[in-house]
C-alpha cells in the first residue's frame, strides 16, 4: 500500500541554517552526505543555490529533488557543489524515468534511512524502504547526477 499523503519537506529555515554550517568550521556534522548545489538559471541567467542531500559513487555523486530547480540542468548543465568546504566543478544530467528514480531512490534510502520520511516511504520491518512507496515517490521524484570534473578548488 503506498502513501496517500504528501511527504513532509524541509523548511526554508532549515535549509538557511544549513546553508552557514555547510560553510563553517563544524561542516562535517552534515559534509558526509549534504550539500550546496550552485547552478544558473537557464532564462534568468541568475545563480541558484540548493541544499541538497547526497550520495557518492565510483565516478558520479547523486542527489534527488522534488521541486522544480533540476529543470535549470536539463541537458547537461555545469554546477559548482560545496561538499566539505571544497568547492567541486561537475556536469549534472537530470535522471526522470520513473523505474530508473526509483532503482536509484531505493539505494539511496537504504543508505540514509533517516530521509524515508522526506519521500513517504515507510520500512519493511526488516528496515529496508518499501517497494511500493518507493515506486510512488519516484513519481514526483527528480534523479540529478553530477559527474565532477578534475578541477577542485
Amino acid at each position: 500500500m503506498t502513501t496517500t499523503a504528501t511527504p513532509p519537506t524541509v523548511p526554508s529555515y532549515v535549509n538557511w541554517i544549513v546553508k552557514r554550517l555547510l560553510r563553517s568550521p563544524f561542516h562535517r556534522i552534515m559534509s558526509r552526505n549534504t550539500m550546496e548545489l550552485t547552478f544558473t538559471g537557464r532564462k534568468s541567467g541568475k545563480q541558484y543555490t540548493a541544499v541538497v542531500r547526497y550520495v557518492r559513487s565510483e565516478n558520479a555523486i547523486t542527489c534527488y529533488t522534488d521541486s522544480k530547480w533540476w529543470i535549470n540542468l536539463q541537458g547537461g548543465a555545469p554546477v559548482e557543489m560545496l561538499i566539505g568546504r571544497r568547492v567541486v566543478f561537475g556536469t549534472a544530467t537530470v535522471i526522470k524515468d520513473p523505474e530508473s528514480v526509483a532503482e536509484s531512490l531505493a539505494g539511496f534510502l537504504a543508505a540514509t534511512p533517516g530521509d524515508s520520511k522526506y519521500y513517504g516511504v515507510r520500512r519493511t520491518p526488516e528496515g529496508l524502504p518499501q517497494r511500493d512507496d518507493i515506486h510512488a515517490a519516484a513519481q514526483y521524484t527528480t534523479v540529478v547526477r553530477i559527474v565532477p570534473a578534475d578541477r577542485v578548488v
